[in-house]
């Protein structure tokens, strides 16, 4: 039999977050374009906000890029996402990801530390 899983003060600020994330996905993916075409970084990002678990948002680009790139591109991502949500610094957590027809892609999620 299922069991009920009842919310937690941890699950209701995880929820909160991706609420002001969902909300403001527009000028956060905004803000990311900038910052990155700022610092000569021209990847396409993609962000999801998941409905559970531990992440506030996944981000991922279709692209391959090297991993100092990569690196550079979360620590954007993950920025932009503090300053939004007025948050304490976040972590990101490498994803394993693969797509049909097309090239490798990187992905992580970002997580409150």
């Amino acid at each position: 039999m299922p069991q009920k899983v009842e919310p937690t003060s941890t699950n209701r600020y995880l929820d909160a977050y991706r609420e002001n994330i969902r909300k403001s996905l527009n000028e956060i993916t905004n803000d990311i374009g900038m910052a990155l075409r700022d610092t000569g970084l021209m990847l396409p990002i993609f962000i999801t906000v998941p409905t559970s678990g531990n992440a506030l948002a996944m981000t991922a680009t279709p692209l391959d890029p090297s991993d100092q790139d990569w690196e550079q591109a979360r620590i954007i991502v993950n920025g932009i996402i503090e300053k939004k949500l007025g948050c304490g610094k976040l972590r990101s957590r490498e994803l394993t990801c693969a797509v049909a027809n097309a090239a490798p892609m990187a992905a992580a999620d970002v997580i409150a530390e």
